[in-house]
């Protein structure tokens, strides 16, 4: 878990970590004292992703995005 925890952080992104248990989570802390090698992100980087959410979902005529330009702001 932290491999990937790690991951996400040097791709500038955030991970929601829902563990309570206290050495998982001292662990997690953990991931800013190494980095993964270029080779490791590189691997990694080749795994096929998933978003979680589709942005339809935040779409609606009566809600605050109208259309997915209105949600997207091309920044990732």
């Amino acid at each position: 878990m932290q491999i990937a925890i790690r991951w996400i952080c040097e791709q500038d992104a955030g991970a929601i970590v829902k563990s309570f248990n206290k050495e998982r989570m001292k662990q997690n802390l953990e991931i800013f004292d190494w980095e993964l090698s270029q080779e490791e992100s590189e691997k990694i980087s080749q795994i096929p992703q998933r978003r979680q959410f589709r942005a339809e979902l935040f779409i609606s005529e009566n809600g605050p995005y109208k259309s997915f330009e209105e949600l997207w702001d091309d920044d990732v």
